[in-house]
This record gives structure tokens, sequence and C-alpha cells, in this order.
């Protein structure tokens, strides 16, 4: 899918319902005033209208009522779809569904629903677009430009007619999620392409040099970089390379480099911490377990990763894995939401990687402009200044692998 695919956010399923009982109520008025204000003309002329004419004249408005809901529905949404904020588009583009194709969708609707069972079709459909044979055969899909629930890639349907979630420049792979903790069904988050793009575009803080001292090396003794005592974001001044800077940290040559020192917790917001404080206050026992990631919560607290750990509202302990209950006040947050994990062992490239655990508002990883929404039970790459947006949350890895 193209990148604007990747903002869409489907429909929830109660939000399409309201907007066809709107639809439906408004399609009701309108043939009740039509048989009411024909029906007393008929009774006005004692006749001189027929009854069976002003009948007629009353489904004909009616009709006529249907192609003007088709006409809105294939343009800027029905009368129930914009006042639910939802709009019907094609499932290969952002573009209008159109007159035609919105007219298919409802004559299609209204022949399922004579059987009943067409009326259930939405529910068939496993994925969150939840799209019904009116959906599929007119090519449409409902989304919800109001800015509810979590926005995920639009379907696309392979050769054998399966619906399959793809990302900008990956490999289509269906939506069954692969065993957990396997290396080979690791997927590649990020396009080779986009990588590199990346990594000319913002080279790494601990190695960058300004174009006016590049041929100028820094003397022999100067750490560029010491995890938890560098701070990318305040660069040191080489002396007698004047309007450049690089960050370093001046130490002596003999010197062995310091060991890292944690920055102490940000006081937490008064509105809600971010983990619950019962665990902020307990003191954990120094091991010399070396910190997988440190976070930083939208609220100014930070936190240190050790190991996998399992994020939610109340996560459900599991073997090998450490839990954080994160406070929130919205219910947005599932139980267990996602985790944070290493890369398995035998893996040669260090890295940390995110698993959404099939929570209801999903989980968006953004880098710089790009939104990239995680797979449910697939591990999704995350690197140093990724954002990760979970419900009415978000959360900034500082340090990574």
């Amino acid at each position: 899918m193209s990148a604007p695919d990747l903002a869409r956010r489907p429909a929830l399923l109660g939000r399409r319902i309201g907007a066809y009982l709107i639809d439906g109520a408004v399609a009701l008025i309108v043939l009740l005033v039509a048989a009411a204000v024909l029906g007393g003309i008929s009774l006005g002329t004692e006749g001189g209208f027929p009854l069976i004419a002003a009948s007629i004249g009353a489904y004909v408005i009616a009709i006529g009522w249907f192609l003007v809901s088709s006409l809105m529905q294939g343009g800027g949404g029905s009368i129930g779809m914009r006042a639910l904020g939802l709009r019907l588009v094609r499932e290969t583009d952002d573009a209008p569904l159109g007159f035609g194709r919105a007219l298919l969708r409802n004559v299609i609707w209204g022949l399922g629903s004579a059987i009943i069972v067409g009326m259930f079709s939405p529910l068939f459909d496993p994925t969150p677009w939840r799209r019904g044979w009116h959906d599929q055969v007119s090519g449409a899909v409902m989304t919800d430009i109001a800015g509810h629930g979590a926005a995920v890639a639009a379907p696309a349907t392979t050769a054998s007619g399966a619906e399959t979630t793809t990302d900008a420049g990956a490999t289509p792979r269906t939506g069954i999620p692969g065993p957990l903790g396997a290396p080979a069904s690791y997927p590649a988050p990020y396009p080779a392409r986009a990588i590199a793009a990346d990594a000319a575009a913002e080279p790494d803080e601990r190695t960058v040099i300004s174009p006016a001292t590049a041929a100028a090396a820094p003397p022999a003794g100067v750490i560029s970089f010491v995890p938890g005592v560098t701070s990318p974001g305040r660069p040191a001044t080489v002396p007698g390379a004047a309007g450049s800077v690089v960050p370093t940290v001046s130490a002596p040559a003999a010197t062995p480099p310091a060991a890292p020192v944690p920055p102490a917790p940000a006081p937490a917001s008064a509105r809600h911490p971010s983990v619950l404080p019962d665990l902020v206050d307990q003191t954990r026992l120094s091991t010399g377990e070396k910190v997988l990631a440190r976070l930083a919560w939208d609220d100014g607290a930070t936190q240190a990763v050790y190991g996998r750990t399992l994020f939610g509202r109340n996560p459900v302990p599991e073997t090998g894995a450490m839990v954080c209950p994160i406070r929130d006040e919205t219910l947005s947050l599932s139980k267990t939401h996602f985790e944070l994990l290493p890369a398995p062992d035998g893996d040669v490239d260090p890295a940390l990687w995110v698993i959404d655990r099939h929570s209801t508002n999903g989980v968006v990883v953004r880098r710089g402009a790009e939104r990239r929404p995680a797979v449910p039970g697939e591990p999704t790459r995350v690197r140093m200044g990724d954002v990760l947006e979970f419900g009415d949350r978000q959360v900034r890895i500082e340090v990574a692998p």
C-alpha cells in the first residue's frame, strides 16, 4: 500500500450501525411525509386524485430518495455517515467511492438483507475493516475520519481472494501471526531503502562531525559517547574549531570511560503517572544486568527496561517476562497491550522489538513523520528516537540497541 494508506482508520462496527439507523430513519420520514401529503390530496379531492396513484407517487419519491442517498454516499457521505464522521472510499486508494459503486453497494445490501444473512455479512470478515458482501462486490471500505479507533493498513486482495495486510515497501503477509520468539518469523519492519534513507538523513549522534571540521579529527583520548552520561541534545565544542560542534566528553587518555550512570527519574505529572506508584517506589537490587532500553513517558517519567517486559492496564504475568502496569484513567489500554523484548538468542544484530498483543486500540510506531501500525502478534523493530502510540498514551524510546 502507499504511504497515505497507513493513516486509514477502519470504522467501528457500532458507529456503522448507528449511521445505518440514522439513514433508515431519514428514509422512513421521507416515505411517511410523501404518503401523508399525497394521501391528503387524494382525500381532499374526494377521489379526484386516486388513492392508488397517491401510493405509487409515495414509492416513487422513496426511490428518488434512495438514488439521492446513494449519490451522497458516493461523495461526501450520507446524513448518517456525516453525523458520525464516516466516509466510503475505494479499497485501492482514498478516492470517493462514486455514485455507480455506491448504488451497486446499496443494491447488494438490499438483496442480502432479503435473505437475512446478508445483514450480518460484515461479521464474517475477521479483519478490523468488517467488509460485508456489499463492500467486497463494490470494492469499498468504510473509514473513520473523526479519529476513532487505531489506524491500520488498508485491506488488499491476493490472487487467491484472501485479504492480506500490506505495509509500504514490504512483502505482503497474511494476518495470521507467526510463532513468537522464532527468528525466522521476524518480519522486516522497515524497507531496506527506507532504512538507508533514514541513515543518510539522520546520522548517529555518537559519530556526527560537522562538515567544517570533517578534515580536523578530534584529539586522541576524547570519548565521543558514554551511555547514560552524554546527552545527544547537548553537543560539546571542539577546541580550535570555531562554529562547529561535536558531542564529546573530555577524559584523560589513560583513564577508562566512566560506568554508565542512569539519569534520575523526572517527577511524574500530577495528573497521572505512567506506571503505578507501588512499582516506582520499589528499590531494585543492582545485579549488573545491562539496560535493554530506556523509556521516556508522555508525562515526563523515565523508566529502564532490563528484559522482556509486558505493558498494559493490568498485564497477566508470564514466565520469563516482567510486568509493568500503566495507569490508564480513560480505559484506552488493554490489560496486556504490548511487550518489549530483545532480539532472540543467536541473532548477531542486537535489536529491540515491540509486539502488539492483539490489543483493542493497537500500537503505532512513529518515526519522524512516518506512522506505522504494528501488526498484532508480529514483532516490529524499533530504534532509538521512535515513539510508540497506544490508546491515549505514548512513550519515546530514548536508548535502544
